[in-house]
């Protein structure tokens, strides 16, 4: 283990370009961060951790590790509709080298630039090896989404396509896959690498009624909506947009897909369809919500060429 405070030196070093600006006052170095807000904007903050062994592979590339983090911890932003601001990461290790530090570190930055946060502090300890990312994002007051506020009547949208990371677990080189394996929209790269959806969470203030990421997959994460709504869906299998070689049944349970999951009036279908244009994803209407208890008291009824069929249950934390 080399000297902590040099780590932490070489560490604020790789990241100095993110760690400064004017909604900065107080950066890295202090005992706390002190930062600017927008007038008239309320603070979102999430924090995730993530774990070696359960939430990446052992012995993973430090800067893969790096920046699923922190696209893990940005793509809950997304999900209320939050524009970016700051991160802060922390860092639990058995022994930490320079080297590693280094690679860890320009993760972090790569994925702060490319998500437009600045990392203003974080922490560094020796333990079992772990991750945790705290993201800070702001909304126009009153303007956050929101899991809540589906209404029957509203149709059930996703972004993107799903599978991708799940197909990536199931890769023998997960854990260090080569640059190219990374190239272009492969589905390690779906896990590694992961968009979150920031764009089309802001652009969803003025049109969705409910939104979620796909963390968890989107058969689990639809029912969260559903239970914070107190509603029921109607999904179609065959409307779930999937990665390139996933199976949809399958797809909605993988998780790791990071898209967002949303409900919006009817009426809206042409003002979605131009936000996605703009956002650069597509996004697809998959179902419907309505009132009242599905069949065998399931909130969220999947049909398949209207056939009900059981999805996967999803990720489960415990």
């Amino acid at each position: 283990m080399s000297d902590e405070f040099a780590l932490i030196d070489s560490i604020t070093t790789v990241l100095a370009e993110t760690t400064a600006g004017a909604d900065v006052i107080v950066g890295p170095g202090d005992d706390a961060a002190v930062l600017a807000m927008p007038p008239e904007h309320e603070l979102v903050v999430s924090t995730d951790a993530l774990i070696a062994g359960s939430h990446y592979p052992m012995h993973a590339r430090a800067d893969l590790i790096g920046y699923r983090s922190m696209a893990v911890a940005t793509s809950d932003l997304a999900a209320m509709g939050a524009a970016p601001g700051w991160a802060t990461v922390s860092l639990i290790v058995p022994t930490l080298s320079r080297d590693w530090a280094a690679r860890f570190a320009a993760g972090i930055k790569r994925a702060a630039l490319d998500f437009g946060l600045k990392v203003v502090g974080g922490n560094l300890a020796r333990g079992p090896e772990s991750v945790t990312v705290t993201v800070h994002g702001h909304v126009p007051r009153g303007q956050a989404l929101r899991r809540s506020g589906a209404k029957a009547g509203d149709c059930v949208y996703v972004s993107g396509a799903l599978g991708g990371a799940g197909l990536a677990l199931a890769n023998a080189g997960l854990a260090t896959p080569s640059p190219s394996a990374l190239s272009a929209d492969s589905s390690l790269r779906r896990y590694w690498q992961p968009t979150p959806r920031l764009e089309l969470g802001m652009g969803l203030r003025a049109v969705a009624t409910a939104a979620i990421d796909v963390s968890d997959g989107l058969a689990a994460d639809l029912e969260h909506v559903c239970k914070a709504s107190a509603v029921c869906m109607d999904v179609e299998l065959q409307r779930v947009p999937v990665f390139q070689g996933a199976v949809a049944l399958q797809a909605t349970g993988a998780g790791d897909d990071y898209e967002l999951a949303f409900t919006a009036p009817t009426a809206c279908e042409e003002r979605l369809q131009a936000l996605a244009r703009r956002a650069g994803v597509p996004i697809s209407r998959i179902g419907n919500v309505r009132a009242g208890a599905s069949p065998r008291g399931r909130l969220v009824t999947w049909l398949n060429e209207g056939i009900v069929v059981q999805a996967p249950a999803g990720y489960r934390h415990f």
